[in-house]
């Protein structure tokens, strides 16, 4: 019998080179490994977008970070399994198919996650310092919850963090460099809001901001911002705070009891320790109280009289509520029915606003406005920031709305140029092409890639602040 055979000895040798590598030293070892030989990860959720771009900036300095594998042969597919730099492996492959076949191995980092969540954070963290669509967040966030709430639950040790006490928002919160605050903003809209914002948000034409602001909104009155929507092509975080405050203003305060519902006509308005009396509310009799009409902590008051000071002008106001507003009234003195429990009434007037002199009117008025103008560039901002989200790669990317024929012509290959209003465009921008049809979007778009551009700079045939753009679509 031969000495010094072994099982590892039967073995084919790229078996055991995939063995031997995937033996984790410091966390990982890298190998260079062909592009033909990884497959790509399928609840890798990231979007594969800037290919044309990578395969670019890979081109012109280079492959400065390494791919992130692991060592899971499938067959028909390859046998490392891509854990994070799937966008890059994308334009390894897209160089190679161009003829640079220098690019077809690229350096690798070889891990060995001990289970499917250490795999999933790997891939989040892989992927945290990315600029990414409001989607892709709150998918992300989702994704991170679920995985670290599997591993509480199992018991499964995360180093760096104690999953057993705290809550799990601070975790999420510090993994993705982001406040608690937007972690909670993030899990209001993914569990609140309906399947068509959601729609809405993820083709980029509701901004997060006010998905939020809907996202306290019942399923009906999101329903009712959706018929808006609709009706007129857009939805600002304004228009619904705007909305929201409406409906607040025109709700009637659930278990609030009115006047008329505990008095009858030509009765006296009652107040119980402020309150208006209800039919639970039982006043505190003491030991005293021997059945007079007065008793403790409770009050009546006697039915009008005639004014002496009022004249023969006077009516009877009908105040109503729990709050008083009489002691603010120019007519506190001369009204016979003022009572502590007036939150509406029809002859009230504010003794402060008929006390205003002409300058305090006219500052007021300055102020109000100052307030208006600082709180539409604010909202003009905010807008501004949640619309053009940095995309992948860090290319610049801007909105172009064209018409129905043109956007067929593109799209059928038949055009690759426009003519536009120079808005800063330069080579390697990134354009997205909205149809709109009778002034409205009709929500189909198209990516193009600026692959040259003139302007009246370069060409004299070109009317000065426009500029003529060549297109080319966006590998995917």
């Amino acid at each position: 019998m031969a000495t010094g055979f072994s099982v590892m000895d039967a073995l084919n040798k790229n078996t055991k080179a995939g063995i031997d590598d995937s033996a984790p030293k410091a966390r990982f070892r890298t190998k260079d490994i062909s592009i033909f030989k990884m497959y790509s990860d399928s609840e890798n959720f990231y979007p594969q977008e800037g290919i044309e771009q990578k395969a670019g900036e890979i081109l012109m300095v280079g492959l400065l970070e390494n791919l992130t594998v692991k060592y899971e042969p499938v067959e028909g597919r390859g046998e490392y399994k891509i854990i994070s730099g799937e966008r890059r492996w994308r334009a390894l492959h897209l160089l190679v198919e161009r003829g640079y076949k220098e690019f077809e191995f690229a350096t690798s980092n070889i891990t060995a996650p001990s289970t499917i969540q250490e795999e999933r954070l790997a891939r989040i963290i892989a992927n945290s310092y990315r600029d990414k669509k409001v989607e892709t967040m709150i998918r992300e966030e989702q994704e991170l919850k679920e995985t670290l709430e599997e591993m509480k639950a199992g018991g499964i040790e995360l180093k760096g963090y104690d999953l057993q006490s705290g809550r799990l928002r601070d975790v999420i919160a510090d993994m993705l460099n982001i406040s608690r605050t937007k972690v909670a903003q993030i899990e209001a809209v993914r569990n609140n809001l309906i399947p068509e914002f959601m729609e809405e948000l993820s083709k980029n034409r509701l901004t997060f901001s006010a998905a939020y602001e809907l996202s306290g909104m019942s399923s009906d009155e999101q329903r009712e911002a959706l018929a808006v929507l609709a009706d007129t092509g857009e939805l600002t975080y304004q228009a619904i705070k705007d909305m929201k405050e409406k409906k607040a203003a025109g709700a009637q305060i659930e278990g609030q009891i009115s006047i008329e519902d505990v008095q009858q006509p030509g009765d006296t308005p009652l107040s119980y320790h402020g309150d208006v009396i209800g039919e639970d509310a039982e006043p505190q009799v003491s030991d005293s109280d021997t059945g007079d009409t007065e008793e403790a902590g409770f009050t009546g008051m006697n039915p009008p009289e005639e004014n002496p000071t009022a004249g023969d002008e006077y009516q009877t106001p009908h105040p109503e509520g729990i709050t008083s507003l009489c002691y603010s009234c120019t007519e506190y003195e001369t009204c016979d029915v003022k009572t502590g429990t007036c939150t509406s009434c029809d002859q009230y007037k504010n003794r402060a606003e008929a006390n205003k002199t002409d300058e305090q009117r006219y500052s007021e008025e300055q102020d109000a406005i100052d307030r208006e103008t600082k709180r539409k560039l604010r909202e003009q901002e905010e807008q501004e920031k949640m619309e053009h989200l940095p995309s992948d790669g860090g290319e610049k990317k801007n909105y172009v709305r064209i018409s129905q024929s043109i956007y067929e012509r593109i799209d059928r290959g038949i055009q690759s140029y426009m003519i536009l209003k120079n808005d800063g465009y330069k080579e390697g921008d990134i354009v997205t092409l909205g149809e709109f049809s009778d002034g409205r979007a009709t929500g189909r778009t198209l990516e193009r890639f600026i692959t040259c551009m003139d302007d009246d700079k370069t060409s004299s045939a070109i009317e000065e602040g426009f500029c003529v753009i060549n297109l080319h679509p966006v590998t995917k």
